[in-house]
């Protein structure tokens, strides 16, 4: 079946995905098969700062794209935006806030970081991180996204935890370049998240000049794992505004 870009034989803008913490391209892994225009993977293994991460971002494709990211992706993904708002057609934020992080928060971040260099990295992920990452159900519920949570974070190991960690810690406070973004920015939100308190994003949403916030009952953090329908729609309907826009 032939894309809409394809039949309207406009531009097909890539939509580039950037990952959170602890996440590769695998936390996209439910959303890309379904996704209606080529999608590019941001690796994020050599950044330390948020600043690097949009660099990256930036330079992940040429031209104009579509923007999506989760989490700590979300937030390098505002800061992107912010700096070469001219190359954005439209901007979905996962999981995400534009806030630097407060105190108590940086507290419990660097008393983590302590611990995972000192040998407790694995019960980090299993008695700290995982218990928040999804809504509350029964541990044989969406076992194999849990399983693939669990395997990104050992696969990626101690020295990107503190490497992001870091990052997190000094990112910059991200609400005021969000009013003058004149491209859509979609902002999904699980009305379970136990990570990102929701009135945080929809904070977002309320300063875009075309902003949408959409809370998705019963999620929890891992919106691309438990409900990549909704990212898959939000995205979509993106590219084919975009779509519109050029034919």
């Amino acid at each position: 079946m032939a894309r809409d870009s394809e039949i309207l034989g406009g531009e097909c803008l890539p939509v580039v995905l950037v990952p959170g913490l602890l996440c590769d391209d695998r936390i996209w892994s439910r959303v890309v098969p379904d996704l209606s225009a080529p999608s590019i993977p941001v690796d994020l293994t050599s950044a330390g700062t948020l600043e690097t991460m949009a660099r990256l971002i930036l330079d992940a494709t040429p031209g104009r794209f579509i923007l999506a990211g989760f989490s700590m992706g979300g937030m390098a993904a505002l800061l992107a935006a912010a700096q070469a708002p001219g190359r954005i057609a439209g901007l979905v934020l996962v999981a995400t806030h534009a806030g630097s992080e407060p105190p108590e928060r940086k507290a419990t971040r660097a008393r983590q970081m302590m611990d995972a260099m000192n040998g407790g990295f694995d019960d980090i992920v299993e008695r700290s991180l995982q218990p928040s990452y999804f809504a509350h159900r029964p541990c044989t519920d969406l076992a194999p996204e849990r399983e693939l949570v669990s395997r990104m974070a050992t696969d990626l190991g101690v020295a990107m935890f503190r490497r992001h960690g870091l990052a997190l810690m000094a990112r910059p406070d991200l609400h005021a370049p969000i009013p003058e973004m004149r491209f859509p920015v979609i902002v999904l939100a699980g009305s379970e998240d136990r990570l990102v308190p929701t009135d945080r994003s929809r904070r977002v949403a309320g300063l875009a000049a075309d902003g949408r916030f959409h809370l998705l009952a019963g999620c929890g953090h891992m919106v691309p794992l438990e409900r990549p329908d909704a990212v898959v729609g939000h995205i979509n309907a993106l590219a084919a505004r975009r779509v519109g826009d050029l034919a």
